[in-house]
């Protein structure tokens, strides 16, 4: 009976764990992008890495000369096994690598939509200032880079959980000849769910397509099992008529 409340208090640390919300900072500015994860009071740098304490490399001793051993006589090739990719190929032929490509792209659509929910934004900022050489290419740039960008911006706010978010373009007609970029994300992800939305499909991709797929690899091809019985057959009755 002491075994029970032990084990429900184990799963229970391990949700409460796993519902502590990891975070991914992203920052760009200046020409320098700078990028580090953090989890309760965990902290990792990602870009630029962290360097790594060089260690000194102690001198490899001399190796002995071997006198050259006999040449051994060759050996006979193995023979080789039945080819997978062949007997998965020839069992399902075009049409059945298509129904279980349409099956993987299934999974697959519903995995990706299990793996955005994971994700929230909880900022992202975006700074632009357009400038060219003179006004008119300015204007002409001002607008291409609208173009570029608020669709972008639109379909990850549609499609993903964004909290807080400005795009701020702007043209700068007496700036210079180049234009600026400032960039900040905040991510965070809840590792209770992506770990189930990357459960949910590792046992569809096997049950639904991972077996057919390695029962497909590993059966003989139906024309060869033919063949194989009809000179079984073959030998037999010259056996027959021989005796």
């Amino acid at each position: 009976m002491t075994a029970l409340p032990i084990i429900a208090g184990i799963i229970i640390l391990f949700a409460l764990i796993l519902s502590i919300r990891a975070h991914i900072h992203i920052q760009y500015e200046a020409d320098e992008l700078t990028a580090y994860a953090s989890w309760a009071f965990i902290k990792i740098p990602l870009i630029p890495a962290p360097e790594k304490q060089s260690k000194e490399k102690k001198p490899a001793p001399a190796k002995q000369e071997t006198p050259a051993k006999e040449q051994s006589a060759p050996k006979e090739p193995k023979p080789k096994g039945p080819n997978p990719l062949k007997n998965f190929y020839e069992n399902e032929r075009i049409e059945g690598i298509i129904q279980i490509l349409k099956k993987l792209l299934a999974i697959t659509g519903r995995f990706g939509r299990r793996f955005v929910n994971s994700f929230v934004i909880d900022e992202m900022i975006l700074d632009i200032i357009v400038s060219k050489s003179d006004a008119a290419q300015t204007a002409e740039e001002y607008g291409k880079m609208c173009y570029r960008v608020f669709p972008v911006t639109g379909a990850v706010c549609a499609n993903c959980n964004v909290k807080k978010y400005a795009v701020n373009i702007n043209p700068d007609y007496i700036g210079g000849s180049f234009n600026k970029y400032a960039f900040v994300m905040e991510l965070s992800l809840n590792p209770r769910k992506l770990i189930n939305a990357v459960l949910l499909f590792a046992f569809a991709a096997v049950f639904k397509v991972g077996i057919r797929v390695f029962k497909s690899m590993t059966k003989q091809p139906e024309t060869a099992q033919t063949a194989q019985k009809n000179t079984n057959n073959e030998n037999q009755n010259i056996s027959e008529s021989g005796a």
